[in-house]
């Protein structure tokens, strides 16, 4: 077979394994991978950041030109002023005007380098806090991951601990058939076995509850058949939470959380804030230019007039010397054409370029209470971090606590499961001879029990705080 000819054979053998098998095993770098791209926080928290990039993007374009184009087209009614002559008539008019502007800041007091600092140091955040989330839902499918793990090992021994009490149903019946037990210890053994039954049975419930919670994390319809990966669970032997100090666990978690330096960079956000209104003191200084043009209706051609007669005008009576003299004169009417919409347009042609100078005198008072606002913004933020700071070492603090707590935990776990297992095998082996009750078997199998139960819960308790503080130090969840 080609190469070719192979990877299609293996990805056709992928695409249609899945429907045949019905169930497909997610590793925990899987599960964690898939909610970070499916969940909805954190997609809202992505699309901030994204929208916070645009933000500076658009601060940065408010250093180029703006340019542009108007055009009015309509018709005006009664005694208006035409457009293109500045005089009043009184009929209809057809207008069209354009003009083409154009406007560059050349200074503002510094408002457009602040604006584009702001929005940076806001985009930083945004882009820190997304990464926050994301690590958060991680720990949080850790969680729910080895809780499926501690819960289907819940359900393993469960099952055992119904075998095994139905072993010790047959070898009861057998000891009352030779007569060595009385007949009333199958009743003690029947109420074990029916006990570990509905034990198995809450234990299956667990495992579907924590795998519906896991699917919940990972945005999974409830009926997707989704099964984990069952890693070999070791406790690491060369890790020792007495060994876990504050100050270094506290530094490290400092350059890798994200949440730290998203309330650093909003920090630096407020700082340039209050040079973005202090910019408001200063004069702004722009260029502009613009191309200009207008047509109407009525306007003639008077360059291009024909004579269309001659007629004599009304008398008009003047005195000259005392005597009264009425004086005529003869009056030429001309027909001026309408002048055609291009050529109005080149005769209205019109340009315009300056400097616009703005400076502030009296703003009633807006532009220092913007300033004060802005620094004020400084000190919320620099509490915000101080908190922040803060929060993060009492939480390292609890997960070194909690680690330790746990250890010792699973330390004192260990001792009483491997005591309760002798015991336990002390009484089997006694009843097996007819030295010792069903009374007896049961309550050292119950003790037993307990004491395995309580070893699994104390492991993952365990293995769950080490994660979390691998977490604070910017480690990778793995098991």
């Amino acid at each position: 077979m080609t190469n070719i000819t192979k990877t299609a054979f293996a990805y056709l053998l992928i695409v249609f394994a899945t429907p045949m098998f019905g169930q497909e095993i997610w590793s925990l770098e899987r599960c964690v991978l898939h909610a970070q791209e499916a969940n909805l926080t954190v997609q809202q928290a992505r699309a901030n950041a994204k929208v916070a990039v645009l933000t500076e993007r658009q601060a940065k374009t408010s250093r180029l030109p703006n340019i542009t184009l108007n055009s009015n087209l309509g018709e005006q009614f009664g005694r208006t002023i035409d457009p293109s002559t500045n005089q009043f008539v009184t009929t209809g008019i057809a207008f069209n005007s354009m003009s083409l502007s154009a406007g560059l800041p050349l200074t503002a007091g510094g408002q457009i380098n602040s604006s584009i600092k702001q929005a940076r140091w806001s985009a930083l955040a945004a882009d820190a806090d997304a990464k926050q989330t994301a690590n958060t839902l991680a720990l949080q499918v850790a969680q729910a991951y080895l809780s499926i793990l501690l819960a289907e090992e819940q359900l393993e021994s469960a099952d055992r601990r119904v075998a095994q009490s139905r072993r010790q149903l047959d070898a009861t019946q057998k000891l009352i058939e030779a007569g060595t037990s009385p007949a009333a210890d199958r009743f003690n053994v029947q109420a074990q076995l029916a006990r570990e039954e509905q034990l198995a049975v809450q234990a299956r419930n667990n495992v579907d509850l924590t795998y519906l919670s896991l699917k919940q994390l990972l945005q999974l319809e409830p009926d997707f058949d989704l099964r984990i990966e069952h890693p070999a669970i070791t406790i690491p032997a060369d890790v020792n939470p007495e060994n876990y100090s504050l100050q270094p666990v506290y530094t490290a978690a400092l350059e890798t959380q994200p949440n730290v330096k998203a309330a650093a960079f909003r920090v630096k956000s407020a700082e340039a804030g209050v040079s973005l209104a202090r910019a408001d003191y200063f004069p702004t200084l722009s260029f502009f230019a613009s191309l200009s043009s207008n047509y109407s209706s009525q306007f003639l051609d008077y360059a291009n007039g024909r004579l269309i007669g001659t007629e004599l005008s009304d008398p008009v009576t003047i005195r000259i010397n005392n005597t009264d003299v009425a004086i005529q004169q003869y009056i030429s009417n001309y027909e001026f054409p309408k002048l055609p919409y291009l050529k109005q347009l080149d005769q209205n042609f019109g340009q315009a370029i300056g400097l616009q100078l703005s400076i502030p005198i009296y703003q009633n008072g807006r532009v220092r209470l913007n300033v004060e606002r802005a620094r004020l913004g400084i000190v919320n933020a620099q509490l915000q971090e101080n908190q922040t700071r803060q929060q993060l070492k009492n939480d390292i603090q609890t997960a070194i606590a909690n680690a330790r707590s746990a250890r010792k935990q699973l330390d004192a776990a260990q001792r009483t499961f491997e005591a309760m297992q002798a015991a336990f095998a002390n009484v089997d082996k006694r009843h097996s001879l007819g030295a010792a009750n069903s009374l007896e078997l049961t309550t050292a199998k119950t003790n037993f029990d307990n004491a395995e139960n309580d070893l699994i819960n104390a492991r993952y308790d365990y293995l769950f705080r080490l994660k979390i503080l691998d977490f604070y130090q910017g480690k990778e969840l793995r098991l």
